[in-house]
């Protein structure tokens, strides 16, 4: 195949979000074509590096094991088999309540301490680094900005290593903090089921709203509450809490989930009947008999399968999306971290003392780690072997920099899929470009895949050249950086 048959496919891809795996390999097979092209001069990086990269089309699935006792350093496990890898942490003395968050861009796993530490753990260096003390509740939000509350009630943001404090004050710890699009905190307070609901931007008097719920689920980012009432259920976005949407449901809900990528909504009623909506215009999709009462469901990030906690016994449902079935009854203890599905579907169980790797397709056991359930696990996409690379222009006639208060970048790919605007990133990343999602701005609903950000205008056009594709220069407003603030070293 040519090279302008191969970048026709490039084009393809991305226009019309094919399948992940699919796409990726579309988009590296396009680009390493395209480059290629580009004619005799210098060598360019990412060409080098997806020739070096061979035939890999998708970053490895893995499992970090975090100590709760702090005897022991962070372990990184490879799956599907489980099988520790030769990655050195340095963490010992670091003792993990919960896990915050990952970010893939920035390489970094946010931590909450058992002293009420927020810690974050690069995985660049294998070390950890305290930032902030006496914190109560985090989130990590879809920019990698991690929002915080002290135990006073205050709260800050954690952003490229530096600390702000917001002017906002919480009366009460929050029993739910969610980091949403906007770099907006979502607070929930309250006790039974009366929740108030406070979005907080920073100095700007917060929205509320506050409800009676049986039953209730935030997505992922913030942007949408599903509260189960005795008649239905109540949809609504806390950034405009007085337009609501209704839903009539007969049972009512007894359990509520929201899918990842928000296009479905799970419902669970008393007599064990599994309720799929369409979050868009409200239809049932599907429904499943449960072999009993449910007592909490979580899914899949990258909805494929619902996980289901039975109302009695150590056991979980596996539900298939897709069929609307129930595929299968595993063993299994729950809790916050685990049961867990990653990234290329195998299933993370507490088994006893151990903790145990389940294919998704076959159910099989394909590994074990003896004495792992004392410990808390993360699953993630992460790839510690990637090449770490920039694409550079030529610097024979330095260009005007551009004004300070602005950002430059080469935007590849505009799209409403929040899902596949990450996965088309991870694989540029994965050629060694500095790719990252743009979330939506207020007054758009797409999800914006860059390149950069570049100081100069005239910078960014020459990478974007070097593509051999449509590309668009996007210039935005730079946020204002915060003041510094001095980070405790681990243990203090």
């Amino acid at each position: 195949m040519d090279a302008e048959s191969r970048t026709h496919i490039l084009r393809a891809a991305i226009r019309l979000g094919t399948g992940y795996r699919r796409a990726a390999l579309f988009i590296q097979l396009g680009a390493a074509v395209s480059l290629s092209a580009c004619g005799p001069g210098p060598k360019n990086p990412v060409h080098e590096a997806l020739q070096r990269r061979g035939s890999q089309s998708a970053i490895p699935s893995v499992a970090f094991r975090f100590s709760t006792t702090g005897t022991g350093d962070t372990r990184l496990y490879t799956l599907p088999r489980l099988e520790e890898a030769a990655w050195q942490f340095k963490t010992q003395g670091l003792k993990v309540n919960r896990v915050i968050g990952f970010s893939s861009e920035h390489d970094q796993i946010y931590l909450l301490t058992t002293d009420s530490a927020l810690a974050v753990l690069d995985l660049s260096t294998g070390r950890v680094r305290v930032v902030q003390t006496g914190v109560v509740a985090a989130a990590l939000g879809p920019t990698n900005r991690v929002h915080f509350v002290r135990r006073d009630g205050s709260m800050a943001t954690l952003e490229h290593r530096s600390v702000t404090s917001w002017p906002d004050t919480l009366r009460v710890s929050p029993v739910g903090l969610w980091g949403t699009i906007g770099g907006r905190a979502l607070a929930a307070t309250g006790a039974g089921d009366r929740i108030e609901f406070q979005l907080i931007s920073g100095g700007k008097p917060p929205t509320r709203r506050t409800l009676d719920a049986r039953a209730l689920a935030v997505a992922r980012w913030g942007d949408i509450v599903a509260a189960g009432v005795d008649s239905g259920l109540v949809i609504f976005d806390p950034a405009d809490p007085e337009r609501v949407e209704f839903v009539e449901l007969n049972p009512p809900p007894a359990l509520v989930a929201v899918a990842p990528a928000e296009h479905r909504i799970y419902v669970a009623d008393h007599r064990g009947v599994l309720t799929v909506l369409n979050r868009f215009d409200r239809r049932v999709t599907g429904r499943v008999r449960l072999p009993a009462r449910a007592a909490e469901l979580r899914p899949d990030p990258l909805g494929r399968i619902l996980l289901v906690r039975p109302a009695q016994g150590d056991s979980l449902w596996v539900i298939d999306l897709i069929r609307n079935e129930v595929r299968a009854t595993l063993p299994g203890r729950w809790r916050d971290d685990l049961p867990a599905v990653a990234p290329d579907g195998t299933i993370l169980l507490l088994r006893g003392r151990d903790v145990v790797a389940v294919a998704a397709d076959s159910f099989v056991v394909t590994g074990r780690v003896v004495g792992g359930a004392a410990d808390l696990w993360l699953a993630a996409a992460w790839d510690p072997r990637r090449p770490a690379l920039e694409i550079v222009s030529d610097t024979s006639a330095p260009p005007a920099a551009q004004p300070a208060q602005q950002e430059i970048f080469v935007q590849v790919s505009s799209t409403s899929n929040q899902l596949w605007a990450e996965d088309l990133a991870r694989s540029l990343r994965q050629a060694g470009m500095e790719a990252l999602v743009l979330p939506p701005s207020p007054e758009e609903d797409r999800y914006r895949v860059v390149l950069g950000p570049y100081r100069t205008r005239e910078e960014a056009e020459a990478i974007g050249r070097k593509l051999g594709r449509s590309f668009w220069i996007f210039v935005r407003e730079r946020p204002s950086p915060p003041p510094p603030q001095d980070e405790e070293p681990l243990g203090r």
